[in-house]
């Protein structure tokens, strides 16, 4: 595989095949293999020399409507409080510190948005922070971490988790996370995703179909937003949410990237060797570059290199529409955004029903 790409770099470039060495590719183990089943850490610091990679550079604009001040400055709902005293992005970076070190939390977001996130990402190295000119979608966004990551470990484990979600019981997600890690260690080779087990149909969120019972299986096929009606016949077939929370190798990442988007991402690797190395520089490469999706760009076309961890019901919820959203603060009636957003609830009563903005 690791030939098979350089061969195909240097022929997109035109560049010869020696050439392509400069490129940001890990250090493949010459002998890798899948074990039969997953094998926890032996120690903390096995457990902990894992990079995360937490995605914060949304514009939130399906609950706009939601999340806009009184002043009209929509605030985008990684930055807003929901549940308590922390925004998304505070209680994502909780979680992510929970998984390893301050020094190994990478966070992407957005230049414009600097007003709310700057003080919130005092806690992460600076050289951490990863700030767009704007948003480029998912698939951008942690292809650049991963790059990124990559300059300061040449065989990097990693997660990568959004600040999209709230989740009523933290523990359960944690252990999940943790049996992904372990996932990725025994299956080097695969991208291990979080199926959230669904409490109802949502054909908003990414669906995910395993191939087979228990840990670590792999996954039949992923559709992101199925019709209604698809929905449905998925989740007869065993489908789950997609959280959206993944674990894997650096190098089993660049696989899948290669296989769903070659051009793409081959460009983008080009010209990260073209540059001059500085931030500054990436940047201007991001910007560049046309905005891709992960979940309908890179994991619809890329099943064959999934596997699947499921997450016990834990009352995850996504926050990115406004139907989810109204739902969540309707069983959430003492949530600090009622008391921010100044939110009315629906009937005669003022005790019932959605949520809409005042």
């Amino acid at each position: 595989m690791e030939s098979q790409r350089r061969v195909m770099l240097a022929s997109s470039a035109g560049a010869s095949v020696d050439e392509t060495a400069a490129l940001p590719f890990p250090a493949r183990p010459a002998a890798l293999r899948p074990r039969p089943r997953p094998q926890p850490a032996q120690d903390d610091r096995a457990a902990r020399d894992q990079w995360v990679v937490v995605l914060a550079g949304g514009n939130g604009r399906r609950i706009r409507s939601f999340t806009t001040t009184a002043d009209g400055r929509s605030v985008p709902k990684q930055f807003c409080r929901f549940r308590d005293e922390r925004t998304l992005l505070a209680a994502t970076l909780d979680r992510a510190m929970h998984v390893t070190s301050s020094a190994r939390v990478l966070v992407v977001v957005q230049e414009a948005h600097r007003p709310w996130w700057e003080a919130e990402l005092g806690r992460v190295p600076a050289a951490n922070v990863i700030a767009q000119t704007d948003d480029r979608g998912t698939a951008i966004a942690i292809l650049q971490a991963l790059v990124e990551i990559h300059t300061r470990d040449r065989s990097p484990r990693l997660v990568v988790m959004p600040c999209d979600a709230d989740v009523d019981d933290e523990t359960v997600l944690l252990r999940s996370i943790g049996g992904a890690q372990w996932t990725a260690r025994g299956f080097p080779e695969d991208v291990v995703l979080l199926g959230v087990v669904p409490s109802h149909i949502d054909p908003e969120y990414g669906l995910i179909v395993p191939s087979g019972a228990g840990a670590g299986r792999r996954v039949r096929s992923f559709v992101e937003k199925p019709l209604l009606t698809v929905a449905q016949r998925l989740m007869r077939a065993g489908a789950m949410w997609n959280s959206f929370i993944f674990a894997c190798n650096g190098w089993a990442l660049y696989d899948l990237f290669t296989d769903a988007l070659p051009d793409m991402t081959n460009d983008y690797l080009r010209r990260i060797c073209g540059s001059d190395g500085g931030a500054g520089a990436r940047a201007r490469v991001v910007a560049a570059m046309p905005s891709q999706d992960f979940g309908h760009d890179v994991l619809q076309r890329g099943t064959h290199h999934l596997r699947l961890v499921p997450v016990p019901t834990c009352g995850w919820t996504g926050l990115g529409t406004p139907g989810r959203l109204a739902a969540w603060l309707d069983r959430h009636r003492d949530a600090m955004f009622w008391r921010e957003h100044r939110l009315k609830r629906l009937g005669n009563d003022g005790a019932g029903g959605a949520a809409r903005p005042a």
